[in-house]
């Protein structure tokens, strides 16, 4: 139990964050209950808490940051929230879930808000494409980022700790019995997290307008599948060509568009940190 626990407070380290103990046990690695995982920080010698959330005694936090950061989230939740419900307002989009670190309740001043998209089958490309137009034409919008959008018949991910814990971390918008569902096609997820479970769904506000006079087009039977054989060919090659990252894919059915090689950077972050705190 010690050594889970360590590995979720050196993952939290990575963000500057820390975590109820009902946070622990959601991240952590092995099979337990509250009361044993409370247990396990409070006889560890490399954890402490400070107002009622765990972290590393090796790592500082401070509390006007973590309530600045957790600030800034919920700001910025509200300000796209008219964006994401516009977005949502299409049937292609079948569920999204916000990600990242406002999905964990803190964001930093010039912070992203990541989103994980499912697309109706055969839409991907054109959702994406309506993702982007709203991020740079709609009030609010450039805050969003669209960097995962799957097509519906295929939500296999690459299995990964980092990636469960996004899942885990994750707040559904729409469609959660699809997300359900991507999470029952991924069984390593319950495999890596077994304490983990789904969050509850956003309330969106009001839409910030109706869809850009293109979209029906977009969606129409015929120019809608022309479209989106257009859309995909020529931004998948675009992306490729100028990605540098081993994390992105760019396919028919799915753009998922890690180019900043996060999940390396946070596992080579966490090796460092989980060193230091055994020193």
């Amino acid at each position: 139990m010690l050594e889970p626990a360590r590995e979720v407070l050196a993952w939290a380290a990575v963000f500057n964050h820390a975590l109820t103990v009902e946070e622990v046990r959601q991240h952590l690695a092995a099979k337990a209950t509250l009361s044993e995982v409370l247990q396990a920080l409070n006889a560890a010698s490399f954890a402490t808490e400070t107002e009622g959330r765990w972290h590393l005694a090796s790592s500082s936090f401070d509390v006007a940051s973590d309530a600045n950061r957790r600030h800034q989230a919920k700001a910025h939740l509200d300000e796209v929230g008219p964006v994401l419900s516009q977005l949502a307002a299409s049937p292609a989009v079948e569920a999204m879930a916000i990600t990242g670190s406002v999905a964990a309740g803190v964001n930093d001043d010039d912070g992203d808000v990541d989103l994980l998209i499912v697309a109706r089958p055969g839409h991907v490309w054109r959702v994406r494409a309506l993702a982007i137009h709203l991020q740079h034409n709609v009030a609010g919008g450039d805050r969003i980022c669209p960097n995962m959008v799957l097509d519906r018949r295929d939500m296999e991910l690459r299995p990964s700790v980092y990636a469960a814990r996004e899942l885990a971390m994750m707040r559904p918008l729409k469609g959660k019995g699809v997300i359900t569902k991507l999470i029952e096609g991924n069984p390593w997820f319950t495999t890596m997290l077994p304490n983990a479970s789904m969050r509850e769904t956003l309330a969106l506000p009001s839409p910030s307008g109706g869809m850009p006079w293109w979209w029906p087009v977009m969606r129409a039977p015929l120019t809608g599948r022309w479209a989106e054989r257009w859309e995909s060919d020529r931004r998948i090659r675009e992306l490729e060509s100028n990605s540098t990252s081993k994390e992105t894919t760019y396919a028919k059915d799915r753009c998922i568009g890690h180019e900043n090689a996060h999940r390396s950077r946070i596992e080579q972050t966490m090796a460092r940190i989980l060193e230091e705190a055994s020193e």
